[in-house]
């Protein structure tokens, strides 16, 4: 009875039009992007009601005026603006589409910051039929990005997050990565590599933190002396990279391993090795993330973690269209495996 009540009592467009003093055309054409027929400040004055009245467009109610809403919204939470640049964001995002488009769907992707996700375009205008999201930020960040898009009242897909108790129309697709990084550190155990070095970015992701979490459960497991070593760097870049090592070079003599977070920073960090006389992998062994194709360019090649990201997209698609075709979820967590691949660098 409280969710027909709380329907009952969302703004509609002419509460909106009532607000801002206009016709509920002009509030279909600002919401439309008919913008030709609206003034700027009229415009603005649309869109700050819209904003105050917390007015959403329903994909349900445009489904009575037209056959069938056929498009998904894919939010990625990222403060990058270059956020389709990372290889696992790009191989998502292809397998995802991939699925849509032979079900005759298609993807609207918008990228932005955590602060802005509340007033992006794609949550408070855009009709689509169900959402997928990747988010950065640390935990309590992203809890409250997937309680923005659960409030939205339409199925959501979340990449990369586990979610202890997640809501009925919330469906999680990740990669045992957590896995991932007891396999990484099992490798150096054997080797009796005493000292670790992990490189992590300091924006926050999931994924890293489960690749974290997995290394210290090995050692923890292994009862030894092995310790690890957490760097963080300003960004995932080259440079940023390659300047945090240099830092920590600066006080302390190389590790017996360095684990980058992903491929792109495990080559960055070898390179500055390589670079200052540091033999890989007789003086250090590095190990990556990820295992996408440009891993297999580097000389020596690197040993890494093959990543399902491609897989994650697919099985993110075939969800939701069941999702949309049944009504609801069959299944709430779906974990994909890694596997280890032993390259020249261990």
């Amino acid at each position: 009875m409280g969710g027909n009540s709380e329907r009952r009592g969302r703004a509609t467009i002419k509460d909106v039009a009532k607000a801002a003093e206009v016709s509920p055309m002009t509030v279909s054409n600002v919401l439309n992007g008919r913008l030709q027929f609206v003034s700027q400040a009229t415009k603005k004055r649309v869109e700050r009601e819209i904003e105050r009245l917390g007015y959403r467009r329903q994909a349900n109610a445009r489904n009575l005026r037209v056959a069938e809403q056929r498009s998904i919204g894919m939010v990625i939470v990222d403060e990058s603006p270059a956020f389709l640049a990372d290889f696992f964001t790009c191989q998502v995002v292809a397998g995802l589409a991939n699925v849509l488009n032979g079900a005759d769907y298609t993807l609207t992707i918008q990228g932005m910051p955590e602060a802005a996700l509340a007033h992006s375009m794609i949550m408070r205008n855009f009709e689509v039929a169900g959402f997928c999201a990747m988010i950065s930020g640390n935990p309590a960040e992203r809890r409250n990005a997937i309680r923005q898009l659960s409030e939205l009242d339409q199925p959501v897909v979340v990449f990369q997050e586990e979610i202890a108790a997640p809501g009925p129309d919330i469906c999680t697709v990740r990669q045992d990565d957590r896995g991932g990084g007891r396999l990484v550190a099992d490798h150096l155990l054997a080797r009796r590599v005493e000292d670790l070095l992990m490189i992590v970015p300091r924006q926050h992701w999931p994924a890293i933190e489960n690749r974290v979490a997995g290394v210290r459960d090995s050692l923890a497991a292994s009862g030894g002396t092995a310790r690890l070593t957490l760097l963080e760097s300003a960004s995932e870049s080259f440079a940023d990279v390659q300047a945090a090592m240099a830092r920590h070079l600066a006080g302390h003599k190389p590790p017996g391993a360095v684990i980058g977070a992903n491929d792109p920073i495990a080559t960055a960090a070898m390179l500055l090795l390589l670079d200052r006389g540091v033999r890989v992998p007789e003086d250090v062994r590095v190990i990556g993330f990820n295992g996408f194709e440009a891993h297999r360019y580097s000389r020596p090649r690197l040993t890494t973690v093959v990543s399902a990201a491609y897989q994650l997209g697919e099985r993110a698609g075939h969800a939701m269209l069941a999702r949309l075709k049944d009504g609801t979820f069959e299944r709430h967590d779906h974990v994909l495996p890694v596997h280890f691949d032993a390259g020249e660098t261990t």
